[in-house]
């Protein structure tokens, strides 16, 4: 596993499933491997798209004005797309990081309190000892 990339380490039984209903597509962009291959899926559709429309369609495309609009407007559509889903995922992946040090932060002083309390105990038994 690379190092800065979140994985989903919890166990299977503790997943929420995946939703179907068209309603619930927020659900499915909040899952990190869901955004991540959308983020990809739809990037690569977008460069492709951008290629046709600059190499093999140019000619079409110039030959109406009405479909040269419409294709790179629906170019940038997804470009827009691409950029808002990418700060969406650096947004979700700070606040799961945050989170992740919150908690460790909580284990860690857990922790040190049981092993104070250890050291504690550990002198008071040495003093009674003659």
């Amino acid at each position: 596993m690379s190092e800065g990339v979140p994985s989903d380490s919890r166990k299977p039984e503790d997943k929420e499933p995946v939703p179907t209903s068209p309603v619930a597509g927020r659900a499915r962009v909040q899952r990190f491997s869901f955004r991540r291959n959308l983020l990809f899926a739809v990037t690569l559709v977008t460069l492709i798209l951008a290629y046709l429309g600059a190499m093999p369609l140019a000619e079409r495309l110039a030959a109406n004005p009405l479909v040269f609009a419409s294709f790179w407007a629906l170019v940038f559509v997804l470009v827009a797309f691409v950029f808002g889903l990418a700060l969406y995922d650096l947004a979700r992946v700070r606040k799961e990081h945050g989170r992740r040090i919150r908690d460790l932060d909580k284990e860690l002083a857990a922790v040190a309190a049981e092993a104070r309390e250890l050291m504690r105990q550990q002198r008071e038994d040495e003093e009674s000892k003659p």
